[in-house]
Parts: structure tokens; sequence; C-alpha cells
């Protein structure tokens, strides 16, 4: 399998935010250090959950200093960045990685959130797509074409010379949707793109997987852009492991009960009402597929959803199920509900030493030279003198 390392603490105010900086910064070198195949951040603004709110700064902080996994975000969210800067900013990061990212993109937003960068409400999924089509058409321009005419329904502009950086990879760096529609998750195969999936129990894991899988190979994407798309496509699962069952329940009644109900108040404006434990939840029967970004979820139905608890081999067995299932990528979160550092830690260290190794966790290779730019293979030399530069 190929696992993540996804970094998404939630802080109680400024006085958290470098302290969970630095713990971020840390678990992503001790991630790509114990064999995980990416490091994923995401972009959160103004709430305290991701406080380092810019994951391209995340990923230029970090890229140079990992040696095997891979940076990723999950996600942008396109309602905060206009198409060009997108394109400079993934370009930047793809280099920095030598092609070793993957720039997740969700086309969905929160109004409230939103309009405080001063998106207007006309902002929506449409709007979200423009500016990837915008993005793809920067990236194609090379200097010596025409200026590229663009625009949105939200804004325009005309790319006279070229987007700065130019990327690592010949035609642009690594992108693909956050999602949770179907419709999209199968856009993105047919364009032979990774897909980030949200919480899902194990038979809709598999329901959405197979859609993609369906869309990917109906493509005909050649092998080594197949692969990689699996590689980085995952579903994401909170990990909650101990040396024992029990152990490992004692520390979910402490650490995911919080977070359920807090994910549940978003989703839902309810308080949940049902006590029971933890292992209780688990135990109970869920008929059929459970995607929990729809507002009508039960908490057995969250905690199915959202976690795999249990010790290492528990853990491992957990996990083997959704592989079996065609599920190749898990983004597993060590930190969920109120920050601990230590139990963090814990649950982090446990996990790479007893759990990495059971699954067979494999690293993502670099893009191959047909896939990477000349520029970066010694093969093209660029303008003689700076006026050569700005005469063309």
């Amino acid at each position: 399998m190929y696992v993540g390392c996804f970094l998404g603490p939630t802080g109680r105010g400024p006085a958290d935010d470098l302290p969970l900086i630095d713990f971020c910064h840390d678990m992503a070198l001790a991630a790509d250090r114990a064999g995980f195949a990416l490091v994923n951040v995401g972009e959160q603004h103004f709430t305290g959950y991701e406080p380092y709110s810019s994951p391209f700064m995340m990923g230029a902080t970090l890229a140079r200093h990992l040696d095997q996994a891979w940076f990723g975000t999950t996600v942008v969210n396109l309602a905060y960045h206009n198409p060009i800067s997108l394109a400079e900013h993934a370009n930047l990061i793809d280099l920095l990685t030598h092609g070793k990212c993957f720039i997740g993109l969700s086309t969905g937003h929160l109004p409230f959130i939103a309009s405080q960068w001063g998106v207007p409400a006309t902002y929506n999924k449409d709007v979200a797509l423009q500016r990837i089509d915008v993005a793809l058409k920067a990236w194609a321009k090379e200097p010596d074409d025409p200026p590229l005419a663009w625009r949105t329904d939200l804004e325009e502009g005309v790319l006279a010379m070229r987007v700065m950086p130019v990327g690592y990879r010949r035609e642009h760096p690594v992108i693909g949707f956050a999602t949770n529609t179907d419709a999209t998750i199968a856009r993105a195969g047919t364009q032979g793109w990774p897909v980030a999936l949200g919480r899902y129990n194990l038979e809709e894991s598999a329901r959405k997987t197979a859609l993609y899988r369906a869309a990917l190979d109906a493509a005909g994407h050649p092998e080594d852009v197949r692969t990689e798309c699996l590689a980085l496509s995952s579903v994401t699962k909170a990990i909650v492991v101990g040396r024992t069952d029990e152990e490992a329940w004692e520390i979910a009644e402490r650490q995911l009960r919080g977070f359920m109900n807090f994910t549940y108040s978003v989703a839902t404006r309810r308080r949940l009402e049902d006590t029971r434990s933890m292992k209780e939840l688990w135990d109970d029967t869920v008929d059929g597929p459970v995607d929990i970004a729809n507002s009508t979820f039960t908490a057995p139905e969250w905690i199915q959803a959202s976690a795999f608890v249990g010790s290492p081999e528990t853990i491992a067995r957990q996990m083997l199920e959704y592989a079996d299932a065609g599920i190749e990528g898990i983004n597993a979160r060590f930190v969920y509900g109120d920050f601990d550092a230590a139990e963090a830690w814990r649950g982090f260290n446990l996990f790479a030493e007893e759990v990495l190794p059971l699954v067979n966790a494999r690293q993502i290779p670099a893009p191959g030279p047909d896939r990477i730019r000349p520029e970066h293979l010694g093969e093209a030399a660029g303008p003689a003198t700076l006026a050569e530069l700005f005469t063309r």
C-alpha cells in the first residue's frame, strides 16, 4: 500500500500557531524517514485548524528536506486562488520537489470563510473548473507563444510572457481533485488525475474507487500514468493504534469522541445524543455504503467511515481489507480533535514501526526522463542575454 501522513492539527488560539507549525514540520520529516509515501497538508483559514494556512508555503518549506516522500496537498481550495497565481505556485513546488508533488484541488467552498477573502457570493463550482482550465492553458504556454487572453466568470487577464518559474514536469505538476461526488471522481479518472477521497466505510470506498478505476482504464492512459494515479489516490482515515485492541479503544474514547461530536454538529447543526462507547458504535451494524460528506450520518456510521482502531495487527488487517478492494492509498492522520502532541507522536511512532511493515508500505517513484522538461535534463539552453529575453 501507499500510505500518506496527513498533517491537520487544530489549535486553541494564536499561542498555538507556532508550536503546531513546528509539530507539522517535525512530523513531516519523521514520516519521510519512516517510509510514508506522501506528506499531505491542507488549506484552512481563520479557524485555528491547520494554522500554517498556506499549503504552498508549507510545501516550499518542506520540499528540500523530503528525501523519499512526495509532498501533497489535500487540499488547495480554488476559491482562494487566482488561476495564474495557482499555476506559478504549483510550478514552484513541482520544481522544489523535482516533480514529486501532488496538488489536490477542491472545487467546493464554505461561503462564510470565502467571504472574508472577498470571494463574491456568485463563486461556484463552475468558476473553480474555469480556473483549472486557465491554469492548464497557462502551463502550456511557452515564451514565444502569442499572448494568452483568459477569463472566468469572476476575473480575466492576458498572460503575455510565461508562467514563472517553469515546472519540473513536461506538461504541468500532478494535479487532481479532492472530492466526494461521483461525477468529479469519474472526471479525474478520465483526465488521468489522482483523486483524494474523504471518509467512507469499506463498501462506499470500494464503490467510489471502482468508479475511478473504470474511468481511468476507459481513457486508455499510459501505464505509468495509471500506476502513479492509483498510488496517489487515497481514502482518509484517523489512526487510533494501541499495543492491544483494548488499549486502542480506551484511546479512541478519549481522542475520537470530541472529534466525532464536533464534525456531527458542523454537518447537522444538531447535538449528537448517542452516548454509547466508541467500541459499541463500531460494533453496531451499518447496512450499505456510508459517506459522511452528507448531513444525515449516525454515530456508528461516523466512526466506521472515519477511523481505523486497534492493535498494529488489527490496523494492518483493516488497511489490507481496503487494499483487497482496490484501494491502494490511505491518507493517515494522527492528529484529530483536541491536539495532544504526546498522543500524536505515540500513535505515529507505533504505526510507523509496527504497521507500515505489515502492509508492505511502498514509495512512489520519481517521474521518468520522458516526463521531465528538457531544461532539467540539460537538453535546452536559455537566452544568451537578458536583452534577448525581453526582445522575444
